[in-house]
């Protein structure tokens, strides 16, 4: 009895000497609990001293999705497009790994107050069946830019651009556009 309690007490201690990981990884009961459907995930902490500042935009995946617009007012008799950027920063410890099936890593889409579709980044940009991997180390990120016309705009209506990470159906965000004089 003496032997296999030994026995098994030096191949547990085993395993865990020699693993760089931790015990949770060759136990399967040990550790922390998978993530239950509809749970809510813990907030994102910033570190004191980060270089991107506090959280603004939306977290999912470990990664905090803003947009930011050029110019910050569209007055729509000068301005012929604009430039909306996705910025993805990684909020994690771990570096993030997004992989898509094709060259569509990223869209923005234009509507008008009624849900009607204006405009749709992707549907100028040539696309290749090669699949495509986006890294995102800790601290770092990652920005996509994306072109989009205002020729279908009026001065005064109320628009709605969609920014999105195509394939992450939680980055996503849209931002509430008024065309001034």
């Amino acid at each position: 009895m003496h032997f296999r309690l030994r026995t098994l007490s030096l191949l547990l201690l085993a395993f865990t000497a020699c693993s760089s990981q931790k015990i949770y990884r060759w136990v399967p009961f040990v550790g922390p609990k998978p993530e239950r459907p509809g749970a809510v995930p813990n907030a994102a902490k910033v570190e004191k001293g980060n270089p991107f500042g506090p959280i603004t935009g939306t977290v999912a995946y470990g990664l905090e999705m803003r947009v930011i617009l050029t110019p910050d007012a569209i007055k729509l008799p000068d301005t012929r497009s604009f430039e909306a950027r996705i910025v993805l920063i990684n909020r994690t410890k771990k570096a993030v790994t997004l992989s898509f099936n094709d060259s569509r890593e990223y869209d923005f889409l234009l509507r008008d107050a009624n849900g009607k579709k204006l405009v749709q980044w992707t549907d100028d940009q040539p696309v290749t069946q090669n699949p495509a991997y986006v890294i995102v180390n800790p601290a770092e990120r990652s920005e996509f830019v994306g072109t989009i016309s205002t020729r279908d705009m009026v001065l005064g209506r109320p628009y709605v651009l969609e920014a999105s990470v195509v394939g992450y159906p939680k980055l996503t965000t849209t931002i509430n556009l008024t065309p001034q004089k």
